[in-house]
């Protein structure tokens, strides 16, 4: 005890008595409150069991996207999903589940199960949720969570792509941008209140959480997106054709208007996603030998190499022996003289193999990675595939000749409508762009798509000469069932056989058409393709052809904005 000072006043005594009790009694009760969170009562801590019991992360809302007029492709609405707390279910209760849930679930619900938690179907539309169960069932309990939708269902899903079970994207524009799209899950916390029943608590500070996901604008126009997927279905089911792939692109800037891909995909139903053949994008994911659709290209590269000019004429007398083969035109017609016109206007195989022969094989390899064959694309797609063209030495007896006219070099969609919007635009290679602009969680524009010159691929004096070369094809020659009354077209057909392990398929082609229009000044580029059709009709002016006419008359009667929503950014050619 400390000594007491005798002279000390009698209050400054007391005083100090009191503070001591004070601290005293102040330890005494931060001991207790140690002693009670470190070792509680067991009765308390039952009794907290009752009221609390899980935290549980729940899918949040995900950025919307839209196209280039604002109308939603894929949003996030409220859902519910259920689940099953063991410790108040009753087994015998599983019967109750086979209505709203099916017996599968219901039987796996019927005897005693481990924990807490256990889900028994999730992210269900509310509308939806409130039907599959209006009776209180003990054990069994709601939470509500974020459903991903695509409101128009088919509509551009193979652009768009899905999301998993947490709205995590998996495919498409929802994988190439999930960075921004993507929300992070939220933590609910599951309680109870004194009646028993069931409270749905947000974590976090406050009672609303800023929502952390961006926004994507894209370039396709939902119109013509509809056009498209409706005349691709119809050609696709019309031919029986195992797949179909149809992309329109503005050849101004790279903007991609429309891109749609066969078999069609809904991504609201996840049954459809186990079918991989409707999963894949063949615009991005499909490779094929294109046939005669890939002699402008080619004439291009004569052209510019100076191994032909609009002077050239060849003779054509139906076959030609090159080396230890024969080539030959489709049922050996001799096509006679022919100028540079001519030949993509009868699609002339013998001529394309003569002008090949004057194109020095090293500068023609070079001219077609130019054209972007054999690399991707970039655009904002996952799954493209390169394609496939060989080395210079592997350009030994007629393989020259068989690129030439379109066969030995495996190419996507894509890289094919690129190539000829180069004819179209002037000879600018340019990069394609599905992606207008991208917002932040403020709104705030993070990203916009624009114009970008991949590689100048030839004059604007060849790409002139091609464009009424193609143009007379569709007036005059063999893609006269393009031409149409209403709008200018410029394009060429392609048929080619389908060749696995190293030798070609009796009765199995591709069936193509690439174009553009206005002819004059054009405007949009697109191609049209049909996989493996079945029956008479297989040839690309017969069954491609008439499509892409269709196509681009039903576009024709929609007005667009003139303007292009990506800003014009040029980038010198590499």
């Amino acid at each position: 005890m400390p000594r007491i000072k005798k002279n000390e006043p009698e209050n400054i005594r007391r005083s100090k008595s009191v503070w001591r009790a004070a601290y005293f009694i102040l330890i005494l009760l931060a001991v207790g409150t140690a002693w009670i969170q470190l070792k509680p009562d067991a009765r308390v801590v039952r009794q907290s069991h009752k009221q609390y019991w899980a935290s549980v992360a729940v899918s949040a809302s995900r950025g919307e996207i839209t196209d280039r007029n604002n109308i939603p492709l894929a949003v996030s609405i409220p859902a519910t999903s259920f689940f099953i707390d063991p410790k108040y279910w009753d087994p015998k209760s599983a019967d109750l589940l086979v209505k709203p849930f099916g017996k599968n679930i219901a039987m796996k619900f019927s005897k005693n199960l481990p924990g807490r938690f256990h889900w028994i179907i999730r992210n269900v539309p509310k509308g939806k949720a409130e039907k599959l169960v209006n009776q209180e069932i003990p054990g069994l309990y709601k939470i509500n969570e974020k459903i991903r939708v695509y409101p128009h269902k088919e509509l551009a899903s193979h652009l768009l792509g899905f999301c998993d079970i947490d709205d995590y994207g998996q495919a498409g524009i929802e994988l190439a941008w999930n960075h921004i799209l993507f929300s992070p899950p939220r933590t609910r916390f599951l309680t109870r209140d004194s009646k028993g029943k069931t409270l749905d608590i947000m974590g976090g500070k406050s009672g609303v959480l800023k929502n952390t996901s961006g926004s994507i604008r894209l370039t396709i126009d939902s119109r013509f997106q509809q056009i498209m997927e409706w005349r691709l279905n119809e050609a696709a089911k019309a031919t029986n054709s195992s797949w179909g792939a149809a992309v329109c692109v503005d050849p101004t800037n790279g903007e991609i208007l429309a891109l749609a891909s066969y078999p069609a995909l809904d991504p609201n139903d996840r049954t459809n996603l186990k079918d991989q053949n409707a999963v894949r994008n063949n615009v991005v994911g499909r490779v094929f030998e294109p046939g005669s659709i890939f002699k402008p290209i080619t004439m291009s590269i004569a052209i510019e190499t100076g191994a032909a000019n609009k002077n050239s004429s060849y003779n054509c007398r139906g076959t030609m022996k090159l080396f230890d083969k024969t080539m030959s035109e489709v049922n050996k017609k001799a096509h006679g003289v022919q100028d540079l016109t001519h030949v993509l206007m009868n699609s002339c195989n013998i001529g394309m193999t003569i002008m090949s022969m004057g194109v020095p094989k090293h500068q023609a390899y070079g001219m077609l990675k130019q054209f972007g064959f054999g690399e991707k694309t970039e655009a904002e797609l996952f799954g493209e595939e390169v394609g496939l063209i060989k080395s210079p030495e592997e350009w030994l007896g007629t393989v020259p000749a068989n690129i030439f006219i379109g066969q030995g070099i495996a190419i996507t969609p894509l890289q094919a409508v690129m190539a000829i919007a180069s004819i179209a635009n002037g000879g600018a290679l340019l990069k394609p762009y599905l992606v207008a602009e991208v917002l932040d969680s403020d709104g705030k524009v993070i990203h916009k798509g624009g114009r970008r010159v991949r590689y100048q691929v030839m004059s604007a004096k060849t790409a002139e000469f091609m464009r009424e070369a193609m143009k007379r094809v569709v007036s005059e020659g063999g893609g006269k069932q393009a031409f149409s009354e209403k709008i200018s077209i410029a394009g060429k057909t392609g048929t080619a056989q389908i060749a696995t392990g190293g030798q070609y398929v009796k009765g199995q082609y591709v069936a193509s058409f690439v174009g553009f229009w206005p002819a004059e000044k054009p405007k949009y580029v697109m191609i049209i393709s049909l996989g493996e059709p079945k029956g008479a009709r297989y040839y690309g002016g017969q069954i491609a052809a008439p499509i892409f006419k269709s196509i681009a008359e039903d576009i024709s009667q929609i007005s667009p904005s003139d303007e292009p929503i990506g800003s014009k950014v040029n980038i010198e050619a590499n």
